[in-house]
C-alpha cells in the first residue's frame, strides 16, 4: 500500500467521497496537511479489503476496520483491542509523531467512540477525529 505523504496531492472529496468541482469545472485538490488529513478520514472509514485493488494483509491493509466492534462487549479488553488496532493503523504514517497520539475511548448505547488526536513530527498543530463503530463516522475538528 502507497501512503499518503505529508506533501502528496490529491483530488479534494467531499464528506460524502465525490470529488469536488472548482469555479472552472475541474477538480480541487488538497496538498500537503490537508491531503493527509483527507486520507487519514477516508481510511478511518474504510474496512480492510473493501478496496477491490487493496491485496494487503493486516496493518498493512488499507481501513481501520472498526466494524469488527459494532456489537462487542463493552470491556477493558475490547477498549485496548480499538487502541491498539487504531494506534498500529496510524503507525504506517511515519511523519505522525507517535508520542503525541492521544486516545480516548467511550462507550455508549452500544456504540464505541475513539476520539483521537495526532500531531505531525515537529509540530504543535493537532489533528483531532472522532472514530465511532456506528456506521463508521470520523468527524474532524
Amino acid at each position: 500500500m502507497t501512503i499518503v505523504g505529508e506533501n502528496n496531492t490529491d483530488i479534494m472529496l467531499d464528506p460524502n467521497g465525490q470529488p469536488v468541482a472548482d469555479s472552472s469545472g475541474d477538480f480541487k485538490i488538497v496538498s500537503g496537511d490537508a491531503c493527509w488529513e483527507q486520507d487519514l478520514r477516508l481510511e478511518a472509514l474504510t474496512e480492510p479489503g473493501e478496496l477491490f485493488y487493496e491485496d494487503e494483509n493486516g496493518d498493512e491493509a488499507y481501513g481501520f476496520g472498526l466494524m469488527d466492534f459494532s456489537h462487542a462487549e463493552n470491556d477493558e479488553f475490547t477498549q485496548k483491542e480499538i487502541e491498539q488496532r487504531v494506534k498500529n493503523k496510524l503507525s504506517k504514517r511515519t511523519y505522525l509523531d507517535q508520542r503525541k497520539t492521544r486516545q480516548k475511548i467511550s462507550f455508549e448505547n452500544g456504540v464505541f467512540r475513539d476520539y483521537v488526536s495526532v500531531s505531525k513530527q515537529d509540530a504543535v498543530d493537532e489533528y483531532n477525529v472522532e472514530l465511532t463503530t456506528e456506521e463508521v463516522e470520523v468527524v474532524s475538528e
